[in-house]
This record gives structure tokens, C-alpha cells and sequence, in this order.
């Protein structure tokens, strides 16, 4: 469970988001605590009223099978490449946008 970087933790926080109705409703429930809320294992085992290891395994199978399911769907991925081609598109829209006012300005 490498969420210790701000990056890693963001990009599983965007893959709970895009898969979390995929979990069960205990597993969403203790993600979304120590994803969405930042609790710590033990304030969440204190809250559910079990181990501090439990919830560890909760937390380690739960983004594993977030993983596993972008590995299979590409859902995210799919969305970040449609991003950067909206991005490229829109630049090459104002770039045109640019030589038809420079254009109309000649003539």
C-alpha cells in the first residue's frame, strides 16, 4: 500500500472515484475514510471497532482491486487521453482561430 507520495495518493483517491461503486459497501466505507477523510487506520479501526490490521487489509486489497480493475477497464487512462486530445484540439482551433484574423486583418 505505497500512498505515501501525494501523487500516489491522488491517483488512487481519482481511482476510487471512477471505480468505488465497485466495492462492497463495508470496503467503500473504510476507502472513503482514510481516502476522502485522510483517518488514520486506527482512528478508522476505532470507529468500525476492530483492528488497526484489519482495516490495513481492507485498505491494501480495496486499492488493489481499484488497480485491478483500471488494469482491466483503462477507464482513467481513457479519460486522461481524451483530456490531452481536447487540450490539442483546442490549441489548434486557436491557432487557426489566430491565421483567419490575421487574414481578415490583410485584407
Amino acid at each position: 500500500m505505497a500512498l505515501d507520495t501525494l501523487q500516489a495518493r491522488g491517483r488512487m483517491l481519482a481511482l476510487y472515484e471512477r471505480y468505488g461503486a465497485l466495492l462492497t459497501d463495508h470496503q467503500r466505507e473504510v476507502v472513503d475514510l482514510y481516502l476522502r477523510s485522510d483517518w488514520s487506520l486506527a482512528e478508522i479501526a476505532a470507529h468500525q471497532g476492530t483492528s488497526r490490521a484489519a482495516v490495513h487489509d481492507i485498505v491494501r486489497r480495496s486499492t488493489h482491486a481499484l488497480q485491478e480493475y483500471e488494469a482491466k477497464l483503462g477507464l482513467l487512462s481513457e479519460s486522461a487521453r481524451r483530456r490531452r486530445a481536447l487540450v490539442a484540439m483546442e490549441r489548434e482551433l486557436n491557432g487557426l482561430k489566430r491565421r483567419i484574423a490575421k487574414l481578415e486583418g490583410a485584407v
